[in-house]
């Protein structure tokens, strides 16, 4: 799974029991276990799921070279073989050609994701000179749109390695012989900075797509095949079936063995009526799809949701389990507001996309985006746009968690087979400050039960925060005598957030997905 073959290509199946069929009993081995959603959770009281977003830790790249005259655009940050490696949108308002916006990708590169260079590649011509970062991509003249990459560990050949989706022709193409509709393309690179187009006509990946947003693609381990996440536009009809008002803007999936051959893409994800303005009052502008690398079998979105009275575009947060099915229950942003953004008349001057992926640096995950300070909808967006590449840090696991406050709460987990004896909790218990006497304001106390719940060991109270907290168990208890078992985990929490937990000592276990539901 991109970078963590200790959870894919070396994950092993561990064959379930008897036992553990007849009593519905899972089988986790040492994959971590969030409580993102209820899927591990038999029963809680007093606790309640709560979103964690991320923290803002400033701009890295900004709009500064003669070819980014009008502004950035969507960005994907890869950490590889030590380097950060940044593809981002170059825009530029063109007012001679047709559709006035001219977007290339660019290439910048980052020792430590905070401190970027733009290096000189000598790909495309801009202006006269080739003294620029931009990459040569697509069938027209280097004029793609929303291109994302990502590094493929299914490639069939080291030429391979690196594979890019982006919107070809974006909106229209400025140049004679190219196809004037968008499409979807792709290109696949041995470095990832040189790139080779696909082999099919006009590059085509997609029979068709939308190109107005970044999509997303990568291998998925568990399905055994490549995943797409594109725009799927859908239009109000009249009752003489004619499209009418603004498109609603959703989110399409579409899934092949191949990467050269993609079947058009089917509607995952739709704006409701828990969304402001309702179905047909925003739009889900793009997925920023991605594969958590740290915990098998779950699938991260972060979708912008674009609101059209006042043309913001906030980061919000979905979840889901098998890449299909996207738990939003969360609605509000993930990622807070620019606190400088300034309303502009019935406009909020704010928009942000967060890129697809995210690098672990030590106990953070590192997420990067694209902010700028103009309202999506109004007349001057994309004649000026400004903004950065932002830089966002989250808790490793703790996007979403299951928080006890103001009384005690407990989170019993589904009933699984033990495979090993080292359990590790991330969790925060140092919320409340000790009491006068000394008490600790915040506890956290697991314990471990058979299926008829009795306690089979019970851990000191925890008093820490940590991604990785190992428990004391009383009176001399030691999980390596329910090796083999199965038990279930009772967390009672005071004062406290609980992320996941995992047996980190157990071997993990593979998990599969049907090839397409």
């Amino acid at each position: 799974m991109r970078g963590t073959p200790a959870m894919i290509a070396a994950a092993v199946t561990i064959a379930t029991s008897v036992l553990a069929q007849t009593a519905d009993v899972r089988e986790i081995g040492g994959n971590k276990q969030l409580f993102i959603d209820e899927d591990m959770v038999q029963s809680m009281a007093g606790v309640a799921f709560v979103l964690n977003p991320a923290q803002r830790a400033g701009p890295v790249l900004f709009p500064d070279a003669p070819w980014e005259p009008t502004g950035l655009g969507y960005v994907t940050v890869l950490h590889d073989e030590g380097k950060f490696r940044m593809y981002y949108g170059s825009w530029e308002w063109r007012e001679d050609i047709k559709g006035h916006w001219m977007d290339r990708i660019a290439y910048a590169e980052s020792d430590d994701g905070i401190h970027w260079r733009k290096p000189i590649l000598g790909q495309m011509e801009y202006q006269g000179s080739t003294a620029n970062n931009l990459l040569m991509l697509g069938h027209c003249g280097g004029y793609v749109h929303g291109g994302s990459v990502f590094i493929d560990p299914h490639a069939a050949s080291p030429d391979e390695r690196y594979k890019m989706i982006f919107g070809d022709f974006y909106r229209i193409c400025p140049y004679e012989g190219c196809p004037q509709h968008t499409t979807i393309s792709g290109a696949t690179s041995a470095d990832g900075i040189h790139w080779t187009g696909l082999d099919t006509p006009h590059g085509l990946l997609f029979p068709s797509g939308g190109t107005d947003t970044q999509n997303v693609c990568f291998w998925d381990p568990y399905r055994q095949a490549y995943v797409a996440y594109t725009r799927v536009n859908v239009y109000r009809k009249n009752d003489q079936g004619e499209p009418y008002g603004q498109a609603s803007r959703r989110i399409g999936r579409s899934q092949s063995p191949i990467w050269r051959e993609f079947p058009p893409s089917e509607e995952i994800a739709a704006p409701d009526e828990d969304d402001p303005g309702g179905e047909w009052g925003c739009g889900l502008y793009n997925s920023a799809a991605t594969l958590y690398d740290w915990a098998p079998g779950v699938y991260l979105f972060f979708p912008s949701v674009h609101h059209y009275d006042n043309g913001l575009a906030e980061i919000t947060f979905a979840s889901s389990r098998d890449g299909i099915h996207l738990d939003r229950r969360f609605r509000e942003r993930y990622v807070p507001i620019d606190p400088t953004a300034v309303r502009v008349g019935d406009q909020i001057g704010y928009s942000a996309y967060m890129g697809p992926g995210m690098i672990r640096m030590g106990d953070e995950l590192w997420m990067y985006g694209l902010e700028h300070p103009t309202p999506h909808n109004s007349r001057w967006y994309g004649r000026r746009i400004e903004g950065a590449i932002q830089r966002y840090v989250q808790r490793l696991d703790g996007f979403v968690s299951l928080d006890a406050a103001g009384r005690p709460g407990t989170v019993t987990t589904r009933p699984f087979v033990l495979r090993g004896s080292r359990l590790e909790v991330n969790a925060k218990a140092d919320i409340a400050p000790p009491a006068p006497d000394g008490t600790p304001g915040s506890t956290l106390v697991v314990e471990a039960l058979d299926l008829e719940g009795n306690v089979l060991a019970a851990s000191e109270p925890i008093h820490d925060d940590g991604v990785a907290l190992t428990p004391t168990w009383r009176d001399g208890a030691d999980l390596a005598q329910l090796i083999g078992q199965p038990v279930q985990l009772r967390f009672t929490l005071d004062m406290a957030k609980l992320y996941a937990f995992q047996i980190a000592d157990a071997e993990p276990v593979a998990i599969q997905i049907a090839p397409q539901e």
